[in-house]
């Protein structure tokens, strides 16, 4: 089964088990799947120490894997006034795990 798993930029200011917690009082992100709260590997994600997982249940098209996970984060940051635009990648990794990243875009000077 492939999984998804986020990467939060720790700049963001959510943490992984909130986006856990709204991914999973979501009805369309828990339709495909529950949200779980992971350990990184040592090494991997740039010193990023959770992760949020998700067994997914159905095979979601990335802008639909992409979407969700924006609007979650956006949801869980109301008290940025001017929200920066977020920047949301997906690889697949080498073992099949669909792996987004979420920061936030760095401005030009």
């Amino acid at each position: 089964m492939a999984r998804l798993v986020v990467v939060l930029d720790p700049n963001l200011k959510v943490s992984p088990g909130d986006l856990a917690l709204a991914w999973d009082g979501d009805d369309e992100a828990h339709a495909a799947g529950i949200a779980t709260v992971d350990s990184a590997p040592p090494g991997d994600f740039f010193g990023v120490l959770e992760l949020v997982v998700v067994p997914l249940a159905v095979n979601l098209v990335t802008n639909a894997v992409t979407a969700m996970v924006g609007k979650l984060i956006t949801k869980l940051r109301p008290e940025q006034p001017e929200q920066p635009d977020l920047e949301i990648a997906e690889m697949t990794g080498a073992n099949g795990d669909r792996i987004v990243t979420v920061r936030l875009r760095r401005a030009l000077k």
